[in-house]
């Protein structure tokens, strides 16, 4: 009778709460940013695949698919993606007793941080095109009250002051905050890159 107790206590017991997995470390690299990084170039099975990958060399895809428990095609996709952008090198040999070709792939790290600067290079770019169009637009912005859409002046003229989604009157909008946040993201990056 005790043994029945334990089973039911054990199967009652609350699961432990799954562990986030921990994220590819690259030295002198924040985790989050890797992380980041990853995911915008690959999405979360990229980061399983690289965490798998690690120091390990030219494993094949097959293995990787077998130990992460993917289909092939989400690895050979997530795995094409991360090439891509250099992040992963592969050779390929030819199986002699099945007479295919099999991919063995390498997690490129230094490439990670290369990455890395690119997307901010990148980032802040956009930041001050975007800075100079608010710029050059001061106070000419047009928003719905609905928040469907945010014109320009000539925009708006173009729609006749009207929100293209919903049809609302468009009213004017203040876009001082807007240059003010933008002017901050931008000199965070740029503290961030040491420019």
């Amino acid at each position: 009778m005790a043994t029945k107790k334990k089973k039911k206590a054990k199967k009652h017991a609350p699961k432990a709460a799954k562990a986030e997995p921990e994220s590819v470390a690259i030295k002198g690299v924040p985790k989050e940013q890797v992380r980041e990084t990853i995911l915008t170039v690959a999405g979360e099975h990229g980061l399983e695949i690289l965490r798998y990958l690690g120091d390990k060399k030219n494993i094949s895809e097959f293995v990787i698919a077998e130990k992460l428990k993917l289909d092939m095609q989400t690895v050979r996709n997530t795995l094409y993606k991360l090439h891509t952008h250099h992040l992963v090198m592969y050779i390929r040999k030819k199986d002699r007793q099945k007479g295919w070709y099999i991919s063995y792939w390498t997690f490129n790290k230094e490439r990670v941080s290369e990455l890395i600067e690119s997307f901010r290079k990148q980032n802040l770019e956009k930041l001050r095109e975007r800075l100079d169009k608010e710029e050059q637009n001061k106070g000419l912005f047009f928003i719905c009250s609905k928040a469907c859409a945010r014109l320009d002046f000539d925009q708006a003229t173009d729609f006749e002051f009207k929100c293209p989604e919903c049809g609302t009157l468009l009213q004017q909008q203040e876009n001082v905050r807007t240059i003010e946040n933008l002017k901050a993201r931008i000199r965070e990056i740029e503290v961030d890159m040491d420019v």
